[in-house]
């Protein structure tokens, strides 16, 4: 017994001197320090997550304090680990450009959210958490230049279905501004679902009461009845968009030397359109647009268009070019794509929407709208000589959030090039938001019916406005 009990010892004390090299056992590492939150997640949470989760924004709860965030610390930890917090629901992989407010988080990022929340919430050291971000009276970029507010707050009903409602502010300069950045912003964001802001020019054969346009007879006017005779909503000329407020955007900054313009003149008006949904109870809302006037002298007009709009696209569904309808502009009819009703049970049906580049421009940014059952869309430029590249795909569209896709290095399309956008809508029982699979499917603003409007945001390079009369600020 005494000879194995030695045999054990002399193998045992050659078993440490193996693992430690040199006959020294090697002492355990200390774990490294659970991440805190002065330290570690606000910094996260700052960058990516309090645009929207502060007080009086979409989000249902704000993540700027330790005490807002704790309770919430395990649904956070859940939605950023399957990655459905921050919305960001483009595919990185389909393309090689890359987009300057992608969201998403890193896969440090995400561990030490979680490492944070498994060890318990720790707080950290004060004198480690950073400054939270300061958003100016609630505005994106601190107090606008100039405020353009709807001119009387609406009141909404408790309950029912709200039509889509257009209200309409005189522009207050006497020449055309230029905007560098711009922030639609609702007042009672709970009962707003969505709403644009246009520059538009309007007939003078109307009258306005409490913004809304009415005909001089009195009868109500409807968005493509307000216009000059002679032109029509499918041309830009005389209407052009502004900005849009959907959760989770609202706002944009455009690069300098570019910016947006809204022009001036006796018939020329800031208009808002509006979708509310009630809460329940009664409520209040007066929308506002801020602006702040570009400080350098703009060479470039940032045009939004869709793909495939107007009279210069075409719309192809299911592989076939839609009938055309003709249309009377200016006194010259034209012909435009007529698209059909979606089919009932449909599970993927397809468009495709194509614009041609006639000269040079610069691509900066892409926003792909649909409604509920709109399933996914992929933007892609064909150039002359037939090579295809690939700009950016959402293979899960999702109504709730509409993003904006912000091109991190603008992307110079040459001349006789052509963007192409294709989409697919499942109107089938598989679609869990799908209020009615066995109906067919309308054209229209409403929420139940569909629209396909594949925005993009650019510039035409041959532009150069420093060689025309106009103004980057309005009079005094």
């Amino acid at each position: 017994m005494k000879r194995i009990a030695r045999t054990a010892a002399a193998a045992a004390a050659i078993v440490v001197a193996s693992l430690s090299g040199q006959g020294r056992v090697i002492a355990q590492q200390p774990a490294p320090p659970a991440p805190t939150f002065a330290k570690d997640v606000a910094p996260i949470l700052y960058r990516s997550c309090v645009s929207c989760h502060r007080a009086g924004e979409v989000a249902p709860m704000s993540l700027i304090t330790y005490e807002e965030v704790r309770p919430w610390a395990k649904s956070l930890k859940q939605k950023v680990v399957s990655r459905t917090m921050p919305p960001w629901l483009a595919d990185p992989h389909f393309s090689d450009l890359k987009f300057q407010n992608d969201r998403t988080l890193s896969e440090k990022e995400i561990a030490t959210i979680v490492a944070w929340a498994d060890a318990g919430m720790p707080r950290g050291d004060a004198k480690d958490l950073p400054p939270a971000p300061q958003f100016g009276d609630g505005w994106k970029f601190g107090k606008p230049d100039y405020i353009v507010k709807m001119p009387k707050a609406y009141d909404l009903p408790p309950e029912g279905q709200i039509d889509y409602l257009s209200f309409y502010v005189p522009v207050p300069f006497d020449r055309d501004v230029f905007v560098e950045k711009i922030e639609m912003k609702p007042s009672n964001k709970a009962v707003v679902h969505h709403e644009t802001g246009w520059a538009v020019t309007l007939r003078e054969d109307m009258k306005l009461i409490d913004g809304i346009a009415y005909s001089l007879d009195g009868k109500p006017l409807a968005k493509n009845e307000v216009r000059p005779q002679g032109t029509s909503v499918f041309e830009s000329n005389g209407m052009s968009k502004l900005i849009c407020y959907v959760p989770g955007r609202g706002f944009e900054e455009h690069r300098p030397g570019t910016a947006k313009r809204i022009p001036a003149g006796k018939n020329s008006y800031i208009q808002f359109d509006v979708h509310y949904q009630p809460s329940g109870k009664p409520e209040t809302d007066q929308s506002e647009i801020g602006l702040w006037f570009s400080k350098v002298p703009v060479t470039h007009e940032v045009i939004t268009e869709m793909v495939g709009g107007g009279f210069e696209g075409m719309r192809i569904v299911e592989g076939h070019e839609p009938p055309t309808e003709t249309v009377t502009v200016n006194g010259v009819s034209r012909r435009r794509t007529k698209i059909p009703n979606i089919p009932p049970y449909a599970e993927n049906w397809a468009i495709t929407a194509i614009t041609p580049v006639p000269e040079a421009i610069t691509l900066y940014g892409l926003s792909p709208h649909m409604h509920l059952r709109g399933k996914d869309m992929k933007y892609i430029v064909v150039y002359p000589d037939g090579q295809q590249r690939p700009i950016l795909s959402v293979p899960k569209y999702d109504f709730n959030w509409q993003l904006y896709y912000d091109l991190a290095q603008p992307l110079k399309i040459p001349a006789g090039s052509k963007i192409v956008a294709a989409g697919h809508y499942d109107n089938s029982t598989k679609n869990k938001y799908n209020p009615a699979p066995e109906k067919e499917v309308y054209w229209s603003e409403q929420s139940w019916d569909e629209m396909y409007e594949p925005y993009i945001e650019y510039t035409v390079d041959s532009q150069d406005l420093t060689k025309r009369t106009t103004s980057t600020r309005p009079q005094q």
